[in-house]
């Protein structure tokens, strides 16, 4: 039940945009300013938008590493799996950059942070292709969890050369706002919903070599 649980919590962050959306409209969110000195006036959407990344980001990044203790177990590709372990714990690194730079999130030229922070959402798509790949032959749906996360790595990739193309131009940041909402907002939930199917059919049929002490013919 371990990898279980751990594909259950590693699928938290992909699914940040809409949880954030739940909670803005639950709380009726209306964006202020927070005179406090610890965040240096950083707008108070962006405080409810990066506190949720970040508490999904931990929580993911913990996913990922019971994955990886697990599967070293039971997979013999389970070393795939570490890539995304990393770029989750930079992740939740840069968001507390983001939250303590004070600016405006995305509010104008992307800086340092900002382009860590957008290079890092963007390589978890691929990274999720790689832990797809530690059991990959186990199942069809295996196989379709992997054309899912090929698709929305091929656009991450797309995305993370304009990001890096546009740096040294003023109007970076709006040229890559449709794109970010979309990868947001579609891709990195359907990778998100990949994760928990994965964790509700992996206790089909792969608990069963887990309790049985593991194999490695995967």
């Amino acid at each position: 039940m371990k990898i279980n649980s751990a594909l259950a919590l590693t699928s938290a962050v992909f699914l940040t945009a809409w949880v954030a959306g739940f909670v803005s409209v639950v709380f009726h969110f209306i964006p202020v300013t927070i005179p406090d000195p610890a965040i240096r006036y950083l707008p108070a959407y962006d405080l409810l938008f990066i506190a949720i990344i970040e508490l999904l980001s931990i929580i993911s990044f913990s996913g990922s590493v019971l994955f990886l203790l697990e599967a070293r177990k039971i997979l013999a590709r389970w070393y795939l799996a570490a890539p995304l372990c990393i770029s989750l714990a930079l992740l939740v690194i840069a968001n507390l950059l983001i939250c303590f730079n004070g600016n405006t999130l995305l509010g104008g030229p992307i800086s340092t942070s900002e382009t860590l922070w957008l290079v890092l959402l963007a390589l978890l798509s691929p990274g999720s292709l790689l832990l797809f790949l530690t059991s990959y032959g186990q199942d069809s749906l295996t196989e379709l969890y992997i054309v899912v996360t090929s698709a929305t790595s091929i656009f991450s990739a797309i995305f993370l050369f304009s990001v890096l193309k546009g740096l040294s131009s003023p109007g970076s940041v709006q040229s890559i706002m449709l794109p970010l909402a979309f990868y947001l907002s579609i891709l990195l939930p359907a990778t998100g919903i990949c994760y928990l199917s994965k964790a509700t059919m992996y206790g089909v049929t792969d608990n069963e070599d887990e309790d049985g002490g593991g194999d490695k013919d995967y």
